[in-house]
């Protein structure tokens, strides 16, 4: 009988530590894919109104209230920060601002307050912030 003698070196580690790195590694990817997606989401719906607000891109119909005036960076809350999202601008035809339905929910939802209350209502003090935040 042959007997195999291994040294502890040559053993993964038995604690949790590998695996819990990986399931934050998992974790911080997974908020990525939902912030990712979210902003895709939110992007599509602008230009839905944009659409419907100026008719198709350079399309000239008698129905517009508006035309389209470029593209802005625009601020959402998520999580520990904001988040820059590229939103369309339209002006109707005197040359105002119009506002996007869809953006003006969105900015009005107000999730990082949403988020920093529950972080209040959980106790969590300056010190373990860090431990609270994901990486986004």
């Amino acid at each position: 009988m042959k007997r195999f003698s291994t040294t502890m070196s040559a053993l993964p580690p038995t604690k949790l530590g590998a695996v819990g790195k990986a399931w934050d590694e998992v974790s911080a990817s997974f908020d990525r894919f939902c912030l990712a997606a979210g902003v895709e989401a939110l992007g599509a719906m602008m230009e839905t109104d944009a659409n419907e607000a100026c008719g198709a891109r350079h399309a000239r119909s008698q129905g517009r209230r508006g035309h389209r005036w470029g593209r802005t960076q625009g601020k959402i809350g998520f999580h520990a920060g904001k988040v820059a999202v590229e939103r369309p601008r339209v002006r109707d035809l005197a040359g105002q601002e119009l506002a996007l339905p869809s953006w003006e929910r969105a900015v009005a939802e107000d999730w990082l307050g949403k988020w920093a209350m529950n972080l209040m209502l959980i106790n969590v003090s300056t010190r373990k912030f860090r431990r609270a935040v994901r990486a986004s």
